[in-house]
């Protein structure tokens, strides 16, 4: 700690002694505020660490993404997407009218081998 100095002390130092006084605590307080502006930095980053975006990776199911494509804003959701899919499969299947080739009456036949 610095000695503390009173106004009859300062009065009674000579002008040269004054200047290195002053020069000294000049260079102590730019060794303090270099000192703060690191411990400022290490603050931010720490939170920046904590809080930003690397914390919030994960994406929810339901959670809408968008996309530039052309030039334009294209919105994806994935639920969406897939319930489409399904429905184009269900397009695409044959009718359950006719088609389909059922199990028969349930009664097998065996020939007889020879």
């Amino acid at each position: 700690m610095a000695l503390k100095y009173t106004e009859e002390k300062l009065n009674s130092l000579d002008k040269e002694t004054l200047i290195q006084l002053f020069l000294s605590q000049q260079e102590q307080l730019e060794n303090i505020d270099h000192t703060l502006q690191l411990v400022l930095e290490q603050v931010a980053d720490l939170k920046r660490h904590r809080f930003g975006r690397s914390s919030e990776r994960h994406e929810a199911d339901e959670q809408i993404s968008f996309m530039e494509v052309d030039g334009e804003i294209v919105f994806f959701n994935e639920s969406e997407a897939i319930a489409a899919e399904e429905a184009g499969e269900e397009e695409g299947a044959p009718p359950a009218g006719g088609q389909r080739r059922g199990r028969g009456n349930g009664k097998r036949t065996w020939r007889a081998c020879r």
